[in-house]
């Protein structure tokens, strides 16, 4: 998310950055992929109106992100993707690199 907040300029606060503190290392349990909900958090700032249900659009990106990070990445799990990917010099790196570029692709098909 931090780095999201960055690239695409979006001027989040601190407290936004507390608020999905819990998110990493698969919410603390190695479940959900902290790299994807970052993502998913990052798609509803970049595509949400005023309220999630006021426009389709954040759920259409969010579904096409989800399954485009699990079809290239063969998973959406912390632990799965940790014994794929991870490497103790640069520990999830290439997991949050591979997710910036799928959210990116997603990002820019939505942004029409």
């Amino acid at each position: 998310m931090l780095g999201g907040n960055e690239y695409y300029k979006l001027n989040l606060n601190a407290e936004t950055f507390r608020v999905m503190a819990g998110f990493g290392g698969g919410m603390a349990t190695g479940e959900l992929c902290g790299a994807l909900s970052g993502g998913v958090a990052l798609l509803g700032v970049l595509f949400t109106p005023e309220r999630g249900y006021d426009d389709g659009k954040v759920k259409e990106a969010t579904k096409d992100f989800v399954e485009s990070f699990r079809a290239q990445l063969s998973s959406d799990n912390c632990e799965v993707l940790k014994d794929l990917f991870r490497e103790e010099e640069i520990k999830c790196i290439p997991v949050v690199e591979k997710g910036a570029e799928i959210l990116e692709k997603i990002i820019n098909k939505y942004q029409r």
